[in-house]
């Protein structure tokens, strides 16, 4: 039952976050307005999609190997390389097999798959430095928030985990486009500013004390602030390669968002974070 509310709680922000667009909207200009009312709309899709993957355990392992090789394809294209159907099949060979090694709680080779698979790869690929660095962001590192499956938080707490993330990128890019001014990387993420990421930690360290007070979790206050850093850092890092290959979002599958791997870099850095969180300290 509590992961039924959690997700009446996320319409609930959603609309909310909806509505704070429309009252500021004077201050906006037309097309920022647009493409904030398209962001919110296509959460409300998301939440659909989260709301599947949380049935049970193979669904949320197939939520994240669609997300997981979606995003992966989009890092490579970033850098113009070019995939026929015999590579995006072995891509997401590859994806699928480093998930069962986690459905199945076979850590040892859900450990070191992937590092190994990348060894390989500096041996024989000639894109080697792309090919790696793509498993690395959008496999292996975002990989081990499902690896939470195999703890007593379950399918629920993961869930609560990818909706503190994205609401953090929410209330981060509502708070910069509505009080944003100064600028943090011009020339990597011009739209990121202080005030919102400011706006962000302190809109989410409010939401983790609603979650606490109202479904009995106990997550860390502090994780309001580490989330909204960490989570900056992943964004930087993905708007880093769009930059430097002159590309403006990493693909165009969700309207007002860009692509998939805009929508989940904040999970990157944020996932092994988490989960260590989790693991060692007994956070729920």
């Amino acid at each position: 039952m509590r992961d039924s509310y959690i997700f009446i709680f996320l319409i609930f922000i959603a609309t909310i976050s909806y509505s704070m667009i429309f009252l500021f909207r004077k201050s906006l200009s037309a097309s920022r307005y647009l493409n904030l009312c398209q962001r919110i709309k296509t959460w409300y899709l998301i939440i659909g999609m989260l709301y599947l993957g949380s049935r049970n355990k193979i669904l949320i392992v197939f939520l994240f190997i669609f997300i997981s090789y979606l995003a992966m394809i989009e890092f490579l294209e970033l850098f113009d390389l070019k995939l026929d159907l015999v590579k995006k099949t072995s891509i997401i060979l590859v994806i699928a097999i480093h998930y069962f090694f986690l459905y199945k709680n076979i850590l040892y080779a859900f450990y070191f798959f992937i590092p190994t698979l990348i060894v390989i790869i500096f041996i024989f690929l000639k894109k080697r430095n792309e090919v790696s660095l793509g498993l690395i962001s959008t496999v292996y590192l975002i990989s081990y928030l499902p690896y939470l499956i195999n703890t007593k938080i379950g399918i629920t707490g993961i869930i609560v985990y990818i909706i503190l993330v994205e609401l953090n990128d929410i209330y981060q890019y509502i708070s910069g486009t509505i009080f944003g001014k100064i600028k943090i990387v011009p020339k990597t993420s011009p739209n990121k500013t202080l005030e919102g990421i400011l706006g962000g930690i302190f809109l989410l360290t409010i939401t983790i004390f609603v979650l606490n007070k109202s479904f009995d979790y106990k997550i860390n206050i502090w994780l309001g602030s580490v989330i909204g850093i960490v989570g900056f850092l992943g964004d930087i890092y993905i708007s880093y390669f769009k930059r430097k290959n002159n590309k403006k979002d990493s693909g165009r599958i969700l309207s007002g968002h860009g692509g998939i791997l805009d929508r989940i870099d904040s999970l990157i850095f944020t996932s092994p974070l988490i989960m260590v969180t989790i693991v060692f300290f007994g956070n729920q």
